[in-house]
């Protein structure tokens, strides 16, 4: 997948090349410390590493091999300076339905089209994107965020899609608010049993706000 916005462009990631920039992002406690499970690298073969794993997942679900869906984890570069700010992705979060999901009977109790009767259909996708500091507060994630769910829906066809995050994490739950997502309260289904706000996006003629 690739895809442009005004200022960035969303691409799968070149672990050699973007090694250096991707260390800005997972070497940083201010990020990791939002990441459930996940430690800061601390050497650019560690982070080498993780984006050949990002590049092979999307290359499985490409050709059919993965969970399919389009899932993946794809850099975001800044146009103008040619560099790798963050990171973009999106994923099956297949634990969600039905148990667990406190004051989001909307998300828990909705029918998509291939859910079977054992759980969630793999069409319960978890966007998710993680800057660099020194690009925060000049609306980049916002601006990746908003090309990710356009392509999720006009391109992937998915009907929905699932964000989730610490509820002391004010960046994440004010960007989930300017892409006019429905907060769906707490959900424990996820990373341990630890509770985290849970938030929807339906695509554009599902009844809720889309993306344009």
């Amino acid at each position: 997948m690739q895809l442009e916005t005004q200022r960035l462009i969303i691409r799968p990631w070149q672990p050699a090349q973007d090694a250096r920039d991707a260390m800005d992002i997972y070497s940083d406690l201010r990020v990791m410390a939002w990441l459930e499970g996940e430690s800061p690298v601390s050497s650019i073969r560690q982070v080498q590493g993780r984006l050949q794993q990002c590049l092979n997942q999307e290359k499985r679900d490409r050709t059919g091999y993965g969970s399919g869906h389009g899932s993946g984890s794809w850099a975001v570069e800044q146009t103008d300076i040619g560099r790798v700010i963050g990171q973009v992705g999106l994923r099956s979060l297949p634990d969600i339905q039905g148990s667990g999901v406190e004051s989001a009977a909307n998300v828990a109790n909705l029918e998509l089209e291939g859910a079977d009767d054992e759980g969630l259909s793999a069409d319960y996708i978890e966007m998710s994107w993680h800057f660099r500091p020194a690009s925060w507060g000049y609306g980049y994630a916002t601006e990746a965020a908003f090309g990710l769910a356009h392509y999720a829906f006009e391109v992937l066809r998915l009907p929905l899609l699932i964000a989730i995050c610490d509820p002391e994490n004010e960046r994440a739950i004010a960007l989930m608010n300017r892409l006019g997502m429905t907060d769906d309260g707490f959900t424990t289904r996820c990373f341990g049993g630890k509770a985290l706000r849970l938030y929807r996006l339906e695509a554009i003629g599902q009844g809720a706000v889309g993306i344009d």
